[in-house]
């Protein structure tokens, strides 16, 4: 059992390299002398990252999977598995920057209602990504399900925050899973995140009710990090990841925003799904 002051949950499937650059930066940490314990969940991959963290890595706690259950249980999954103060996930397609749990320890102490935080994330071309967004509504939720918020997104300013100042922490809404920092208490008050997210929303969602619970959400900009982005998914065709998104969303909607909203996000999504299909069998990828 982990007794350390931070514990890092890596969720991974089928991205061995990005994996294996993301243990290393912790590795540099952790030779820097920065205290943490940290956990793969290998979700059924098939390109041999078990065998990778096994052998370059024995000092990181492996639990491997023989299917893929998902972000969600396989985040719970590892935060059953080991003790500490803060746990931190991470996507398996990130580098964390040097004095980076110096840095977050800061940040909760200084952020004492603090149940989240999540950190300034860049782009490799050193570019910062959008890691801040507001809490999606039915607009939001109609906007995605007709495709149209990527067109349109002057439309939903309120969810996407164009004009973000990512160069000053500040309390937020919901920050993105790819960095993703959470008290142990408020986890336990949770329970963890909603294992009906197969993918997607779970983190949104576990920021809503944290701060139903008074706790706050915080973007922190001195936390920096690379994110590579969406490296698992893009083995994925359109539809599969279209059909993820939508549940998810829908099912997030359902939860906080009613029955009713969910139901119409849900049927008009099914077109735009019908399109997706359509396209993936035209370009030939495979259709499930």
């Amino acid at each position: 059992m982990t007794e350390s002051r931070f514990l890092v949950i890596i969720v991974s499937w089928n991205v061995k390299g990005d994996l294996a650059r993301c243990l290393a930066s912790l590795e540099r940490e952790r030779e820097a002398g920065a205290d943490f314990g940290a956990t793969v969940i290998d979700n059924g991959s098939h390109d041999g990252s078990a065998q990778l963290v096994r052998q370059q890595f024995p000092q990181v706690r492996l639990i491997a999977l023989d299917k893929n259950i998902g972000f969600a249980a396989a985040g719970n999954l590892g935060a059953r598995e080991a003790e500490g103060d803060y746990l931190l996930f991470l996507n398996p397609d990130v580098e964390i920057a040097a004095g980076f749990f110096s840095d977050l320890e800061r940040a909760f102490i200084h952020h004492p209602k603090a149940g989240i935080i999540g950190g300034h994330i860049f782009n490799p071309d050193g570019t910062t990504q959008a890691s801040v967004r507001g809490f999606p509504d039915l607009w939001v939720g109609l906007l995605e399900a007709t495709k149209m918020l990527g067109r349109f997104s002057w439309l939903a300013s309120r969810y996407l925050l164009p004009k973000f100042d990512y160069a000053v922490s500040q309390e937020v809404e919901q920050v993105m899973g790819a960095c993703f920092a959470v008290r142990r208490q408020a986890w336990e008050q949770l329970n963890g995140f909603d294992e009906k997210f197969f993918v997607w929303f779970e983190e949104v969602d576990f920021c809503q009710r944290a701060r139903q619970q008074g706790y706050e959400v915080w973007y922190e900009t001195h936390l920096n990090l690379v994110h590579l982005g969406g490296q698992s998914f893009s083995q994925l065709s359109y539809t599969q990841r279209h059909r993820y998104f939508m549940r998810s969303l829908v099912y997030y909607l359902h939860k906080h925003a009613g029955g009713i909203s969910a139901a119409l996000v849900w049927l008009i999504c099914r077109p735009a799904l019908a399109i997706a299909y359509i396209y993936d069998y035209a370009v030939g990828k495979r259709v499930y």
